[in-house]
């Protein structure tokens, strides 16, 4: 009996997987989520319908599977908030990284296209909403335990510099888009 069997059809399935998902987001680059057919993702991946089908049940499955794909990307950066160091040297790290990801002009095109997609998309829209929530009580936390250590004024606006961060991040993305 070969016990690594199941692990290796693990395996290229993963690796088929996000075959499929790097050829939608080539093509959504190029065309957005809803001008792109199934056609052109089976035609950029190199594979059948029926093989796409295996996978992918729908175009929207994809969709909601990059969704998930780049919000996940985002909260890996933001969690460098969670490692040691001081709060400046966290944010910058944190900062840099993004910037770093949104280099790439597909991560701006996909992050927009996600932002769009969650407001028509329900799942994708409750998945959205579920992951702003965890981000925003995350930095909360940050920012109450570097007020607690002294870092930043115990009477500092913790929303506003939320929001500062998110506009310059959004800066970011409109810099990059353009």
């Amino acid at each position: 009996m070969d016990f690594n069997a199941p692990q290796t059809l693990s395996a290229q399935q993963d690796e088929r997987r996000a075959h499929i998902l790097d050829a939608a987001r080539t093509c959504f680059s190029r065309a957005g989520f809803h001008r792109t057919s199934m056609q052109e993702i089976c035609a950029e991946a190199k594979m059948s319908p029926g093989g796409l089908y295996r996978y992918f049940a729908s175009k929207d499955a994809i969709i909601e599977a990059i969704a998930e794909e780049e919000q996940r990307a985002g909260r890996r950066i933001l969690e460098i908030m969670l490692e040691p160091g001081t709060l400046h040297d966290r944010l910058l790290r944190c900062g840099l990284a993004y910037i770093d990801q949104m280099r790439d002009r597909r991560a701006v095109q996909m992050m927009l296209e996600v932002y769009v997609e969650s407001m028509r998309n329900t799942a994708v829209g409750a998945f959205f909403a579920k992951c702003k929530e965890e981000n925003r009580m995350l930095m909360q936390t940050v920012f109450a335990q570097a007020m607690a250590n002294g870092e930043i004024a115990a009477g500092a606006d913790v929303d506003t510099i939320m929001m500062t961060l998110v506009a310059f991040a959004d800066g970011v993305i409109n810099s990059v888009g353009h």
